[in-house]
């Protein structure tokens, strides 16, 4: 009896790799009865499929698969060889009869992989006829493992796409993505079909082995290509949904990055977050604690340590967040949270980008709020592709008390949703964790929640507190050795600090039942005292310790303690210069660089004919309220100086209706100022002087925002107390008139659109022409011409 022929090492690994890869990815109960499945077994099956689907009255015709079987039937037999003594074989076809089940339940599907099978089919005939003289050569059987290997690719993405969570609801606008993945491995089993002719016919060795080469080459080039075009194009639908959504992701990047590079100057503060139970309960994968509240008071650092749970986590999870803060006013919007966790959610998987966009950006759908939570849940329930397994994912929201409550309840509705459902494999959980001041009556209806009191983790943040004042001092070090003072003084101002700023420091009797509701795990006060320190000047250890003790213990009563020495020696007009800063800060649309916010600060007065710029020392002055950060947008040093500035009593008190109105005046004066220096006729080298100067800084955001300030005012009943007329809609009159004698033709082009882009305009019927040169600004940002631009694009 002949011995049987030696098996390639390389054939052998082809094989084994593509039965790994596959037998990952089908579950165990889809895989039981596999190693005693046999060809017949699928066939009988298939027919048996196809009496169902008349039943269903959607009868197709399972005929087409019999070449196949009887292709798969033939090629066993060659390659049983390398399969001797292992499980390999009856996976070439066991897994049909499964994917076609599946499938079957969605006709159109079913028709789509019935013809992929059938291809598959024209690769095998050639296997009737073929020698067995062939197999022990070894490149002979490196080819068949090819096969093998591709049949079995084959069968993984068939798989994946009728066992991944709603796929039937996918499978029209994601079965492109892989039934260009299905062709090139069609084209693959072609190629190596022309191989194994050639060497079978042996006519001209050296004639196989370029052939052999060149099918190894181009295998690897059509697999990178496919890769490549994937890439591509799942590129430019994703730009197209992010048009769509009409958002910018760079708001969130300058929140995450300005709150995480704090924390990294700042090492080992935000450690003991990671070692308690009820986050590491969160961040597990497994269903307990499916929502957690992450709750305390201002300046605890709720923010802080939401970065560093989610910079944590990421190494090795899918994890999406969203950041809440006044400095955007977009961030508090519900439906701008709703898209920036969509967009997160959309780089996991080409294959919802594919489906958002055919099914929701080619479709024309409006990105109503109704429509963006249907989205949400959509695509959250269609995430898993782990048929084995529940995959999770955690969404972190920050900041939520600073969104409006109606909203905040409206998102905290939409989580219960999400996470409502038990887990089952195959299918996704979402575990949820807000950061949020309390109390919190909408975080009250958060279901199945565990929370996280700062207040009460006084032990944890008061090591933290002390390791952070630790390290300011560190900074503060030559100006301490410079009053004598040793490091065990130093440490004993440190512990101070941190004390009194956890609320443990021993104040008289009379006041001590005050001090609880305010200084509790406050970084902030610890911040604020240190910042006393390094601006204040000291001859000895003891006057710094005095003034520690002396310091306001109420946060308020720190903030007004600041406010009055920086306009204790100011005169009225002065201070009406602070006010008009700290309410840029406080009500910008958008964080404002100092170019930007000197410029604002220097149309606020009305002059479009200013030729100098705001000084810069005004920022300097007010500079223990207010700070330039990493991106350079100069903000508050916590939204709790914002919530002092607008309390009734204070010696400054910023109103936000009139400080927006303000706002829009200065807006429209900065237009004016524009339209007469960048006329043709005005003199160059005062321009450019202009420019030089920075005068023009705020050009952009008045450009960007003017629209929204004069809609906002019209459709207004408050009634604005301000005694520099004229007024935001008589300037922005002026500005309208003087735009339509450059441009006459505005007036016929708004009269041809039929609807209005948007239902604020109505409010602007008594001032045509400044309601037309409103209304084509807004169509030019409007969703409908970001949509034509990008199809046009795509088109190029």
């Amino acid at each position: 009896m002949p011995l049987a022929p030696a098996v390639s090492a390389l054939a052998r690994q082809t094989i084994r790799v593509a039965y790994d890869e596959l037998d990952r990815t089908i579950n165990l109960a889809d895989k039981r009865d596999f190693q005693n499945t046999t060809v017949q077994h699928v066939r009988k099956a298939a027919l048996e499929i196809e009496n169902q689907l008349a039943a269903r009255q959607s009868l197709r015709n399972m005929r087409r698969l019999m070449p196949l079987f009887r292709g798969l039937e033939h090629y066993s037999k060659v390659a049983n060889i390398l399969c001797n003594g292992t499980p390999y074989l009856p996976w070439i076809w066991a897994p049909i009869t499964l994917i076609l089940r599946v499938a079957s339940e969605y006709v159109e599907a079913f028709e789509q992989i019935i013809k992929g099978y059938s291809s598959i089919s024209e690769s095998l005939k050639r296997f009737e006829i073929l020698s067995d003289a062939f197999i022990g050569q070894i490149e002979f059987q490196n080819t068949l493992a090819v096969f093998y290997a591709d049949i079995l690719t084959f069968h993984k993405h068939a798989y994946k796409f009728v066992r991944r969570s709603g796929w039937k609801l996918m499978f029209l606008t994601s079965w492109g993505r892989f039934e260009r993945r299905f062709n090139n491995i069609l084209e693959d089993l072609k190629q190596h079909g022309s191989l194994i002719d050639q060497e079978a016919n042996a006519r001209d060795i050296a004639e196989a082995r370029k052939m052999r080469e060149d099918i190894r080459t181009w295998r690897e080039e059509s697999q990178s290509q496919v890769r490549q075009e994937e890439i591509e194009q799942n590129a430019k639908q994703y730009e197209a949904i992010t048009s769509w959504l009409n958002i910018s992701e760079s708001d969130q990047l300058n929140i995450f990055d300005s709150i995480s590079s704090e924390a990294a100057e700042y090492e080992g503060t935000c450690g003991w977050i990671l070692r308690n139970p009820k986050v590491r309960s969160w961040a597990d994968s497994i269903p307990d604690t499916p929502t957690l509240w992450l709750k305390g008071s201002a300046g605890t650092g709720k923010s802080v340590l939401c970065t560093q749970l989610i910079n944590f986590m990421k190494r090795s999870k899918f994890v999406i967040h969203h950041f809440c803060t006044y400095l955007y006013t977009t961030s508090t919007m519900y439906e701008q949270i709703i898209r920036s966790l969509l967009l997160q959610l959309l780089r996991k998987d080409g294959d919802l980008v594919a489906h958002m966009y055919k099914a929701y950006v080619l479709e024309k759908k409006s990105p109503t709020a109704q429509a963006l939570e249907q989205i949400l849940r959509t695509l959250l329930a269609s995430m898993s592709s782990e048929t084995n397994q529940v995959e999770y994912i955690w969404i972190v929201i920050d900041g939520l008390d600073e969104c409006e409550a109606d909203k905040q309840t409206r998102l905290i509705r939409l989580i219960n949703q999400v996470t409502s459902k038990h887990p089952l494999p195959g299918s996704t959980a979402c575990k949820v964790l807000i950061s949020s001041r309390a109390p919190s009556n909408s975080l009250e209806r958060l279901r199945n929640k565990q929370a996280i009191y700062l207040n009460e983790e006084k032990d944890h943040l008061y090591m933290a507190i002390h390791q952070y004042v630790g390290q300011r001092l560190i900074i503060l070090g030559d100006k301490l050795r410079q009053l004598g003072m040793e490091h065990e003084e130093t440490k004993r101002i440190q512990t101070a600090i941190a004390t009194k700023a956890d609320g443990k420091y021993a104040p008289p009797r009379k006041v001590e039942r005050h001090i609880s509701s305010f200084l509790q795990g406050m970084f902030l006060y610890a911040r604020l005292v240190v910042d006393y320190l390094a601006s204040n000047i000291f001859f000895s250890a003891e006057e710094i310790k005095t003034s520690v003790e002396r310091l306001p213990r109420k946060l308020t009563d720190f903030y007004q303690k600041i406010l009055t020495q920086i306009l204790i020696h100011l005169d009225p007009r002065s201070v009406d210069r602070i006010r008009c800063v700290l309410g840029w800060v406080a009500f910008a649309k958008r964080p404002l660089r100092k170019f930007e916010l000197l410029s604002a600060i220097t149309f606020s007065y009305g002059d479009p004919e200013i030729a100098l710029l705001a000084p810069q020392y005004i920022l300097d002055v007010c500079g223990p309220l207010i700070e330039e950060r990493h991106d350079s947008v100069l903000a508050f040093i916590h939204i709790s100086v914002k919530e002092f500035l607008q309390t009734p009593g204070r010696t400054i008190v910023i109103h936000e209706q009139q400080t927006l109105h303000e706002h829009g005046k200065a807006t429209i004066i900065c237009l004016l100022s524009g339209l007469n220096v960048f006329e043709k006729t005005y003199n160059e080298m005062e321009k450019f002087l202009r420019v030089a100067k920075g005068l023009h800084g705020f050009h952009v955001y008045a450009t960007e925002f003017w629209t929204e300030y004069v809609l906002s005012f019209a459709v207004s009943n408050d009634t604005i107390n301000t005694s520099s007329p004229p007024s935001l809609i008589t300037l922005a009159c002026q500005l309208a008139d003087e735009l339509q004698e450059l441009d006459p033709a505005v007036l016929g082009e708004s009269k041809s659109e039929t609807s209005l882009v948007d239902e604020r305009l109505l409010s602007l019927q008594r001032h045509m022409v400044l309601q037309r040169h409103v209304e084509r600004a807004l169509r030019a940002r409007s969703l409908k011409s970001l949509e034509s631009r990008i199809l046009q694009a795509q088109g190029e």
